[in-house]
């Protein structure tokens, strides 16, 4: 597999907005996808189409740049750094979170996508007295 399919999935990515969630999603995904994070996990295109409509419906800007990644046929490893304003995390500020993503295709579409990223960094340690404390533990080690 060439790696113009993972130009194509970032760019998409990258094109997502609270006004094309699912007409993106639909060129990328396969209808029968399983996405995992850290938050959820999802089987489905329409599932995954929700979740994302709920998630971009306060995100002011999104961009993703790929920082490294090992192809293994239709199976990618993928170093990612998110560029993020959201309307209820930091003030509208942009956050920058680093996370790792695998990937596996199907027919040039996704059907398999897992993302690995620290939930303590995004949203965690954005709250006041809880981000305090998880400061507090995370500096301790």
């Amino acid at each position: 597999m060439d790696n113009s399919i993972i130009t194509n999935f970032v760019d998409n990515i990258n094109s997502l907005s609270s006004n094309n969630v699912s007409e993106v999603l639909e060129q990328i995904y396969t209808n029968e996808v399983e996405f995992i994070d850290p938050v959820k996990g999802i089987n489905g295109l329409d599932e995954l189409t929700s979740y994302f409509l709920s998630l971009y419906k306060s995100v002011n800007h999104c961009h993703f740049t790929i920082n490294n990644y090992i192809p293994h046929g239709d199976k990618h490893s993928i170093e990612w750094e998110m560029k993020l304003k959201h309307q209820r995390l930091a003030k509208n500020k942009e956050i920058t979170l680093y996370g790792a993503s695998f990937i596996r295709f199907q027919d040039k579409k996704v059907c398999y996508h897992r993302d690995y990223y620290d939930l303590g960094a995004l949203i965690y340690e954005r709250i006041p007295i809880l981000g305090s404390a998880v400061r507090t533990v995370r500096n301790a080690f």
